[in-house]
């Protein structure tokens, strides 16, 4: 046993020696200064009901696009779709988006396509399409815009949508319009 301990100690022996000199110790913890914070203002009172809250489509909006939508549907015999809030969620980021980026593209900026906002947004997508539009300044001409458009109109007048998310956003070039088509699973 004796032989065996001394091999082992030479062989951790040459091992440290082979290791090199013993890494340096991190310097000490470094803690920032606390800046003083700035005493909180006066709470600005809103104006009224008529604005949606950051990231969030007006309802009365969203309503007035998917009843042109609807109308557009009931001349073809297709059922009416109904606003679902988690196709809201997923066409006000997209319209957001566009608008931030002043840029229009059925793929966002962080490389989302349409379905994987919709599933970002809580909806299980099945059957999925979007349109999109920049410039039109109510909900009647954005729908007609799309309508239009042979692909767009196509889009709308596919019956098998049962669920709409709509989206619009201010901005240079804008509103920026996202209507979400989809059918969940």
């Amino acid at each position: 046993m004796t032989g065996m301990r001394r091999a082992a100690l030479a062989l951790g022996a040459t091992l440290f020696a082979w290791a090199g000199p013993p890494v340096p110790m991190p310097p000490p913890y470094y803690e920032a200064p606390l800046w003083p914070l700035p005493a909180p203002g006066p709470v600005q009172p809103r104006d009224s009901n008529t604005h949606a809250r950051p990231g969030q489509v007006r309802d009365d909006v969203a309503a007035e696009v998917v009843d042109a939508v609807n109308r557009q549907r009931a001349r073809a015999d297709c059922k009416p779709v109904r606003l679902k809030t988690s196709l809201n969620r997923a066409a006000q980021r997209h319209s957001a988006d566009m608008a931030r980026r002043q840029r229009l593209a059925h793929t966002g900026s962080d490389g989302s396509t349409p379905a994987s906002r919709m599933r970002d947004a809580g909806y299980h997508p099945g059957h999925i399409a979007e349109n999109i539009a920049a410039g039109p300044g109510t909900p009647e001409s954005a729908v007609r815009t799309w309508i239009d458009s042979p692909e767009h109109r196509a889009i709308i007048l596919t019956c098998r949508y049962i669920h709409a998310g709509v989206g619009v956003a201010t901005g240079d070039g804008g509103p920026w319009w996202t209507l979400d088509l989809a059918t969940g699973y």
